[in-house]
């Protein structure tokens, strides 16, 4: 049976106050639209149909290799799917409808839906149970457990209907009966059309409708920011919890702040107030401490980092490295057991192993105009206060004086001193 998914995302989220697009929006590194994308890709739907709204160039870059169909004006769930439907004519299977703004959707429940279809199923329709009073619409059920009809929750209380099954949203339509969605009526309120209406009109078909429970926490919807935050703590959750079981020790997890691709090695300890931005990988036996900030970063195994350490793109920490408290590093490449203890900047730069460098030490890689690259080879040492002007190569075991500023290169075995004099003169 082919399957065919069509992902909503043509909604203004205007409630987010962002200028950014609402499926566009991060959750651990990652946009909800991608989320969902991967969902379908992992239950094997290689066909999927991305409503997008008019002149939206950020939603159109990301979604460049699917198909999109532009809502023009936002008319409603039912309408959406009604444009992505003409994309679908000569299509027999089964459409699965799902919104870009439900970051996580799994796979799973993606292939549970369709398997309703091969008994005959006709329509597939998602739900949770939920105690609490909430905003969420309704579903009705017949005596013998059938959907009925999906309603707004104000139009629940106005019927005095009380029901403990909410609305998943997700639903999946078999292609023979899409041309149904033509008798879809417009909401005399909001003037739109819901798709959740299809529920009602397929009742009255005669048309077999299937439910399949899942969790609330699966098909939640991201419309402001107070969600967002929610939605984030729902994934730092599971990110922190996939690492711990996995030999990862967070000494206080809820103050870490972990990726998406983020990737640990084993026996990895990070201390509290630790943040992993995108593409980090951590090798086994690293020790992050507190108030440590990495990202687009390789460390590898025995390196201890922080606290107060930045590792910034395209970085290398080398074997049983060690980077210290208020140590920035950035695009540079570190050998083995380098130590950069404290107070000091690395940026465009190749350290050699076993070298040190001292406090405050700070490599100006920018001339105003380019980005220029440091080269120390192995067994150095930097003295404290150190300005090291790029470009410029360092040979093996080179002692640099602290308090220097150097600006030409320097022969491997050589000491170096690049200070001004001193000179003590008596008060008198």
């Amino acid at each position: 049976m082919e399957v065919c998914s069509i992902i909503l995302s043509a909604g203004k989220g205007s409630r987010m106050f962002s200028d950014i697009p609402k499926p566009l929006h991060l959750i651990s590194g990652k946009t909800m639209i991608e989320r969902v994308l991967d969902a379908n890709k992992s239950a094997n739907i290689k066909r999927c149909i991305i409503v997008i709204p008019e002149k939206c160039k950020a939603l159109e870059e990301i979604c460049y290799d699917f198909e999109t169909v532009v809502q023009k004006i936002p008319k409603g769930t039912g309408d959406a799917v009604k444009k992505a439907s003409n994309l679908l004519k000569k299509f027999t299977g089964v459409i699965i409808v799902c919104f870009g703004d439900t970051p996580f959707l799994t796979s799973k429940t993606l292939k549970s839906m369709i398997k309703p279809f091969n008994k005959g199923a006709k329509l597939v329709i998602t739900g949770f149970r939920k105690i609490e009073k909430n905003n969420y619409g309704k579903i009705i059920f017949s005596t013998k457990n059938e959907p009925l009809e999906i309603i707004e929750q104000k139009d629940a209380e106005v019927r005095n209907i009380n029901s403990q099954f909410c609305n998943g949203g997700v639903m999946a339509i078999h292609s023979s009966v899409l041309n149904q969605l033509n008798k879809i009526k417009e909401n005399l309120i909001s003037k739109e059309f819901y798709l959740t209406d299809i529920v009602k009109v397929l009742n009255k078909e005669k048309k077999k409708i299937s439910f399949i429970e899942i969790k609330e926490e699966e098909i939640i919807g991201v419309n402001n920011q107070v969600d967002l935050s929610v939605a984030e703590k729902i994934s730092q959750n599971f990110l922190r919890r996939n690492a711990m079981l996995k030999g990862v020790k967070l000494i206080d997890p809820e103050t870490v702040f972990i990726n998406h691709d983020t990737k640990f090695g084993r026996d990895v300890i990070i201390h509290p107030n630790v943040v992993f931005g995108q593409n980090v990988i951590i090798e086994s036996t690293v020790e992050i401490k507190s108030f440590s900030h990495l990202e687009k970063c390789k460390v590898k195994s025995g390196s201890i980092i922080g606290p107060f350490a930045r590792i910034r793109q395209n970085s290398i920490i080398g074997k049983n490295s060690k980077i210290g408290n208020f140590v920035e590093i950035k695009k540079s490449d570190l050998s083995e057991e380098v130590k950069i203890n404290h107070l000091s900047y690395v940026g465009d730069s190749e350290v050699g192993s076993s070298t040190n460098i001292g406090a405050g030490t700070i490599t100006c890689n920018y001339d105003g105009k380019n980005k220029n690259k440091t080269k120390i080879g192995k067994n150095s040492f930097v003295g404290s206060n150190s300005t090291i002007i790029a470009p410029i190569k360092i040979g093996d075991n080179v002692t640099m004086g602290a308090g220097s500023t150097f600006n030409k290169d320097i022969p491997d075995n050589a000491l170096s001193i690049g200070r001004a004099y001193q000179k003590n003169m008596n008060k008198k």
